[in-house]
């Protein structure tokens, strides 16, 4: 009875405790749109709509921990943080009759640019501009290992047929409301072989579909869809944001892709990754680009610095030259307690204090910070 009496004791304590703890409510912002968004915002959250998050990435652009700890939220909530403001505010300022300006976000691994981009991609999408995004570019060159063929349009290039089709199904989820209010239509007439044709003046969505149908074709469809897009953004037909994650994956040494005759391919050997690097041209108007690059998206041995030159090299630097570079560093103070205080008020972090410790453990970098708060 003694030992009894004992256990409600620490029980109704515990409880008394518990009522006392006023939950941390984390600050966030009224303006759910991101084209409202300005420094005022900065190192709070909002919370994307369930059907924008299902229309930009259903198929790809944001972390899968991320997604999985969403999922746990029953809601997407994103950081307002200085690098994506800086890019969204200099979309908002600029002269788009001029050459599409790349910007180049860029930092140690865990450090959000994935999210920042997934921030900046929102702000382009309700700002109506048409998205050529690519959500992480060494995907493709691990999946695309399942099916590797030469192509018989460009000599001494492969073709990933089935990681192309995926794409243009991609593209189609992402802008097919877009596509069908501006109806853009192709300028000229594509033959694919003697029973097969996009004849001129069909819609891209048509020339998408048959892509997505004819997976052979593919590649090339790809390749001739940024080509009429680029068209259009310069005949001021409509605007265009040009966004790649793992961008320094096209530059890497060699890969696990093999051709049907056994044959290893680099990354540059590939018509999509050419498509790529034709995207991050500055040869139209009307757009704009944004590029991200990580130490993840490199080879293991080459994971050492997280500067730009470092992971795309002399020749990477002087294909995008010139670019705006932005850091997106670790969380600051406000971000971090900020951070904390959002995954109390969801329960994600359980025990309260140790903050002190999470910082030196974490360095405050969001992903590292997301993965020792999880509850076990």
């Amino acid at each position: 009875m003694r030992l009894y009496r004992r256990i409600c004791g620490y029980a109704t304590a515990a409880v008394k405790q518990e009522a006392h703890y006023q939950v941390p409510t984390a600050a966030r912002s009224t303006k759910t749109n991101p084209i409202d968004h300005d420094q005022n915002d900065s190192s709070k959250f909002y919370t994307i709509e369930s059907k924008v998050v299902n229309n930009l990435f259903q198929t790809g652009g944001l972390p899968k921990p991320f997604v999985e700890m969403t999922k746990v939220f029953a809601e997407t909530s994103l950081m307002i943080r200085k690098p994506a403001l800086e890019v969204i505010n200099n979309l908002k300022l600029a002269n788009y009759e001029k050459p599409a300006v790349r910007y180049l976000l860029y930092g140690q691994t865990g450090s959000g640019k994935s999210l920042s981009l997934a921030h900046i991609l929102h702000y382009a999408h309700n700002s109506k501009f048409i998205l050529f995004h690519i959500p992480y570019v060494p995907i493709w060159l691990k999946y695309g290992r399942k099916e590797v063929t030469w192509s018989s349009t460009k000599e001494g290039f492969a073709n990933m047929p089935l990681i192309a089709a995926q794409w243009l199904k991609h593209f189609l989820h992402q802008n097919k409301d877009l596509l069908n209010d501006l109806n853009l239509t192709t300028s000229q007439e594509y033959v694919w072989s003697i029973r097969e044709s996009t004849p001129n003046g069909s819609t891209l969505q048509d020339l998408i579909t048959h892509g997505i149908n004819r997976a052979k074709y593919a590649c090339d469809v790809m390749d001739i869809l940024l080509n009429e897009l680029k068209m259009h953004c310069t005949n001021n037909k409509c605007k265009m944001l040009v966004a790649i994650d793992g961008f320094n994956a096209f530059f890497n040494e060699k890969t696990d892709l093999k051709t049907e005759d056994r044959v290893k391919v680099t990354p540059q050997q590939t018509t999509m990754v050419q498509a790529g690097l034709s995207a991050v041209k500055s040869d139209w108007n009307n757009g704009a680009i944004v590029m991200v690059t990580s130490p993840r998206a490199a080879l293991n041995t080459k994971r050492e610095s997280h500067l730009p030159l470092y992971l795309i090299g002399r020749q990477g630097f002087q294909i995008i030259d010139p670019f705006i570079p932005i850091l997106v560093p670790e969380l600051d103070k406000i971000e971090f307690n900020n951070m904390l205080d959002y995954y109390e008020e969801k329960r994600w972090l359980q025990k309260t204090g140790g903050r002190n410790e999470l910082e030196f453990l974490t360095s405050r970098l969001p992903a590292d910070i997301m993965f020792r708060c999880a509850p076990l």
